[in-house]
């Protein structure tokens, strides 16, 4: 399925055979991001691989964050304390908001409805924005997840 744009961001392709409107055979491609972090994380600790984790996507930097702090702590045994998993619950939705809140802007305007409801979504996500930013000094690309925990606590 495509054609992709280059300049759409960490996109998965799809082979398609159909017969009429019924898949009869897909096959999912994966390999690389074009950030290529698989290749620069089989060069480094574990550690100093958590930042790029937040350039995968940066709508959703913290999740991404959060996906390889998870993967790392299980392989590794690692405890993390119920505060912090609160924390990381609570960025996740805080996250989830603002991505779906430029979907829906994306979705209207490419329905035909430019401008003003993308500008509403984008109001919307600001004040998300403003809340990572108060925490962590950054708007985007946090880099807030830890092993075992986060970088800080709430204020």
């Amino acid at each position: 399925m495509g054609p992709h744009h280059p300049s759409t961001h960490g996109v998965f392709r799809m082979d398609v055979v159909l017969d009429g409107e019924t898949v009869v055979k897909l096959k999912p491609v994966f390999g690389y991001l074009h950030r290529n972090h698989e290749k620069i994380a089989e060069g480094t600790t574990y550690l100093s691989s958590m930042p790029y984790t937040d350039r995968l996507d940066y709508f959703c930097s913290l999740t991404n964050n959060w996906a390889y702090a998870l993967s790392v702590e299980k392989l590794a045994g690692i405890e993390v304390p119920e505060r912090a998993e609160y924390m990381r619950v609570i960025l996740a939705e805080l996250t989830r908001l603002q991505n779906h809140a430029c979907l829906i802007g994306f979705l209207v305007m490419d329905m035909g409805a430019l401008g003003t409801p993308l500008m509403y979504a984008f109001r919307e996500r600001e004040k998300v924005l403003d809340l990572f930013e108060e925490l962590t000094g950054a708007r985007m690309m946090c880099n807030f997840m830890r092993f075992g925990g986060c970088r800080v606590d709430f204020p």
